[in-house]
């Protein structure tokens, strides 16, 4: 069913601390219904850590409503001198009317007056924000797409075949433990070098940064439940780290694989593909249905390689980035 068109006098943009918390509750609800049908992905977790800002009056950003009802949000996260955009959110029965739009606009418009803001960055998984999009490009930030893949393990194949080049008896596939964090953190930083990757996110550019990313992915809730049992290292002799998988749980069946990284002297070799079938022939022995990741677009020998190994895309969303000189 079409959207109503909606007049400019309808809408109203307020800061997020003005919002009605009981209307903007039932936003993130709507978000978190949509995020598991789409995405096969429970959200609840997640949005209740940004709820719990939001009832505090801390959340930075805009909602958008209409008749007293929230519709729609956008909120960021401001960290020195680098921003993040968390989220721009519209209910379906408004979209298409702008409101993505116009919520992009305001926070734009926000941060432009932030001197001490010089870096941009928005990862979020944007669900039909076309208008948004617009918005960034029109603002001078670089675009890049995600593209957000599924596997049905029912359906998956283990693929045994080798990339040429690989040599098994050098590298040795294994379960996770806690004092692979440095090492797996070094690997990550350096096969993030100069790519597309580290362009998006400012973080790949910096050990710290990889080692912030890593402690999210095994230690909160924001990429799902951390499953260090199904999570994989690769390690040449005298155990050195060429390789790493960082595996969740995002919903009941659904897992995640949250990083994959090969050191890039060791690429080329079936590395990838074989910490991804070890970690799939796992989740499978536990019990999961559905293997979740998601790749930028222009990565396209890591998405080939996903494409090869039975994940299909389901979603595609943009991600922008703005430097200030």
């Amino acid at each position: 069913m079409a959207s109503a068109v909606l007049l400019n006098s309808e809408i109203k943009l307020l800061p997020l601390a003005d919002a009605d918390l009981t209307n903007l509750e039932k936003l993130f609800d709507e978000e978190c219904r949509e995020w598991l049908e789409l995405l096969r992905w429970d959200y609840t977790g997640a949005s209740m850590l940004i709820r719990d800002v939001a009832r505090q009056r801390q959340l930075s950003g805009f909602v958008a409503a209409i008749a007293g009802a929230t519709v729609g949000f956008a909120y960021y996260l401001v960290e020195g001198r680098r921003c993040s955009i968390g989220d721009i959110y519209v209910s379906k029965n408004f979209r298409g009317n702008g409101l993505d739009r116009d919520l992009a606009s305001a926070v734009c418009n926000q941060l432009d007056g932030m001197a001490r803001v010089r870096r941009i960055e928005s990862q979020y998984v944007g669900i039909e924000t076309s208008e948004a999009d617009a918005v960034f490009q029109s603002r001078g930030f670089e675009r890049l797409e995600r593209n957000y893949m599924l596997v049905e393990l029912a359906e998956h194949l283990p693929n045994k075949t080798e990339d040429a080049g690989s040599d098994e008896s050098e590298v040795s596939i294994r379960g996770w433990q806690t004092t692979d964090f440095s090492q797996a953190t070094r690997v990550i930083h350096r096969s993030y070098r100069a790519t597309h990757d580290s362009r998006i996110n400012s973080q790949y550019r910096t050990e710290e940064g990889c080692a912030e990313l890593l402690t999210i992915l095994t230690d909160h809730i924001w990429c799902g439940d951390f499953l260090p049992q199904v999570s994989r290292v690769a390690v040449r002799r005298q155990e050195t780290i060429v390789g790493a998988l960082i595996a969740s749980r995002v919903s009941k069946g659904v897992g995640h694989i949250g990083q994959i990284s090969v050191h890039p002297a060791h690429q080329g070799r079936g590395i990838g593909r074989r910490l991804i079938e070890s970690a799939l022939s796992e989740f499978r022995r536990m019990g999961f249905k559905s293997i979740t990741l998601a790749v930028t677009s222009a990565n396209t020998s890591a998405l080939h390689l996903y494409e090869s190994c039975g994940f299909q895309t389901i979603h595609t969303f943009p991600v922008f980035h703005r430097e200030r000189t």
